[in-house]
């Protein structure tokens, strides 16, 4: 009888492939020389692309840059206190003798939207040679000042002037005057240093500008009467007015106390006299004090005008003695 198989046998094969490579001279040199003329092919063509775009610049520039009929012939700047056309030039590196394409749009734009004082700028060209650029400048609300920092209130060179969106820029010379008129917050230590073209971020300007808004809620000539807005203690502010009043401000309530100010302002007019201090933290028995009148001034009365009586003859007196 046969046995029966308990395991199974797998007869496994190893296969052995071999490559053989085949190189002789003439095969490699004649690899060299193919790979040459593919290099040869491809440099010729990038020769011959290279000398067409050099052609097309050439005629760029005769035709278009170099063309006296697109040279810059005219500025168009839009009225604005903040950028005259010398300052323009400078700023925006604009070549006032060359073509209008050297003119670009984007850097120019760019470069005057760097100015702290400006809000938006749009420039345009308008073949065959005039440049516009329209500018806004930032509206100012009023000052702040950091004397510890050197930025000095309402002064033209240091000062720095705030819109309503919080950015700090520098006073341009065209509207100083009319900037005069705006208040000023003065700020303590401590917060972010203020930087022009940049937000403020002080404790001192936030408290400022609540105190501000409420005045201006009030009033809407707020701007007017304000002279300047202080921190002058952690729990109170202080305002002096055009006029030469001191008003002390808690930081709460600030609507009661603007209208305790309006209320004896009013009280003091109705019996002739001005408030030099008020203090409108209580709600009840306010501290004031009042400006002395100034001494009377002498007013300057001008002589009579001294008759002059014409020469009377000898004969005539002698006449008027009998």
């Amino acid at each position: 009888m046969f046995k029966r198989k308990t395991s199974k046998v797998r007869n496994r094969h190893q296969v052995k492939m071999l490559k053989a490579n085949v190189m002789s001279p003439r095969i490699f040199w004649f690899d060299v020389r193919h790979a040459m003329a593919q290099l040869f092919r491809m440099t010729l063509w990038l020769a011959l692309l290279g000398a067409l775009g050099y052609a097309v610049w050439l005629g760029v520039q005769h035709g278009l840059v170099e063309n006296e009929e697109f040279m810059l012939k005219r500025i168009e700047l839009s009225e604005n206190p903040a950028v005259d056309e010398i300052r323009l030039l400078n700023v925006a590196g604009i070549d006032p003798a060359g073509s209008l394409f050297d003119c670009d749009v984007a850097e120019i734009e760019g470069r005057l939207r760097a100015l702290p004082e400006i809000s938006d700028v749009d420039v345009r060209r308008e073949f065959p040679g005039t440049l516009f650029v329209d500018l806004k400048v930032r509206e100012p609300m009023l000052w702040v000042a950091n004397k510890g920092a050197g930025i000095m209130p309402r002064d033209r060179i240091t000062g720095l002037l705030v819109d309503r969106s919080g950015i700090a820029f520098p006073c341009p010379r065209g509207i100083y005057d009319e900037a005069l008129a705006l208040p000023v917050i003065a700020l303590g230590d401590g917060g972010q240093p203020l930087k022009a073209g940049a937000r403020v971020d002080h404790p001192d300007f936030v408290r400022g500008m609540r105190l501000y808004s409420a005045a201006g809620a009030y009033t809407p000539d707020a701007e007017l009467w304000i002279d300047t807005i202080w921190q002058h203690k952690s729990w109170a502010s202080r305002m002096t007015t055009r006029d030469g009043m001191e008003v002390t401000f808690g930081h709460d309530n600030l609507k009661r106390q603007m209208s305790d100010l309006l209320a004896a302002v009013q009280h003091a007019r109705d019996k002739g006299a001005r408030i030099a201090t008020i203090t409108l933290i209580g709600s009840r028995n306010l501290p004031v004090t009042y400006q002395e009148a100034p001494p009377p001034k002498a007013i300057l009365v001008e002589p009579p005008p001294v008759e002059v009586r014409p020469a009377i003859d000898p004969d005539l007196n002698h006449l008027l003695d009998r």
